[in-house]
């Protein structure tokens, strides 16, 4: 990693963050103090100044599409949500990421808000755990055209409507029949995602390093249905064949509808997400700590009594 000046590290806010917010401004102090150029995404400001190109004291705000031309890396202050959503936003940019937690579990936000001075320095400056992750590229197609398209570093999501039964589903892999599935939904996660809803479905916790795409039913009506992972080649097409209002969810915050008969086609995205994490970066460490292995249960209730926010402690 460089360690000469001049470096531009953009900065991101939590969602909703005001400017009086302090996080994000001490984060840009920090950067600005060791000699780091700094661009605050404009997305902290109010929609009627986003337009300004406004300088505020040192902090230079900037939008998305500057950001992607100008910025070396990405700090994102805030939840994993918050992460899930920038990343979409620097997708294809290769702009590496570095996360501070400012929400509850952070599997992806892994610098704590007490210990950013002098983490987040250590890991620009080159003391750091490098690691590229994959995006899956979902496609809705109707009558064999594209109707909308995005990207999901978690999960792409079809569920069934809020008006109760279930959805069914044709499901193919590199154009052979997987199986016809009736269930409440059905997960299509990356290793990343493994931990996230999938997990919650009872799907497997796929290792960062693995390339493969997890496909996990939801309370499926045939209790055979198990969660399989497929390679990270596999061309995956998903046929609605019954179901009222069912959803397509990317990372659950971008949903589409769709009806009987639509399409929706994924894969994996051909070019990878890149993390830069804190030089003590152990993932199997941060499993034990964000999904308490190794706790027995009395151990559980001490530590995590009375925290609002157990991920911010070792």
């Amino acid at each position: 990693m460089p360690k000469k000046q001049g470096v531009c590290v953009a900065v991101f806010a939590k969602h909703g963050a005001r400017v009086s917010q302090t996080i994000w401004s001490d984060v840009a102090d920090l950067l600005i103090a060791n000699q780091f150029k700094v661009l605050v995404c404009d997305s902290v400001l109010p929609k009627s100044k986003k337009n300004d190109n406004l300088r505020c004291q040192k902090y230079t705000f900037a939008s998305i599409e500057q950001i992607r031309s100008n910025a070396d890396y990405a700090v994102i202050t805030g939840g994993d949500g918050t992460f899930l959503g920038i990343a979409r936003d620097l997708a294809e940019s290769e702009i590496p990421l570095i996360g501070i937690n400012q929400g509850r579990l952070g599997f992806l936000t892994d610098i704590r808000l007490d210990d950013i001075d002098p983490t987040l320095i250590e890991t620009l400056r080159g003391d750091s755990v490098k690691e590229s992750r994959q995006y899956l590229h979902g496609q809705i197609l109707r009558n064999g055209e594209p109707m909308a398209e995005h990207i999901a570093l978690n999960d792409i999501v079809i569920s069934r409507g809020i008006v109760g039964g279930m959805v069914d589903l044709k499901v193919e892999v590199d154009g052979r029949l997987m199986y016809n599935l009736r269930a409440d939904g059905l997960i299509l996660s990356t290793p990343t995602g493994s931990t996230a809803y999938a997990l919650s479905a009872d799907g497997p916790i796929l290792h960062p390093s693995l390339a493969g795409i997890v496909i996990v039913p939801v309370a499926p009506h045939a209790l055979t249905n198990r969660p399989i992972a497929l390679p990270a080649s596999s061309n995956i097409e998903i046929t609605v064949t019954g179901g009222k209002q069912t959803g397509v969810h990317f990372d659950m915050q971008i949903n589409d509808r769709v009806r009987v008969g639509d399409q929706i086609r994924i894969q994996v995205a051909p070019k990878p997400i890149h993390l830069l994490h804190p030089p003590r970066y152990d993932y199997f460490a941060m499993l034990r700590q964000k999904l308490h292995w190794s706790a027995s249960p009395t151990e559980l209730a001490s530590r995590t009594r009375g925290l609002r926010d157990s991920g911010h402690h070792a």
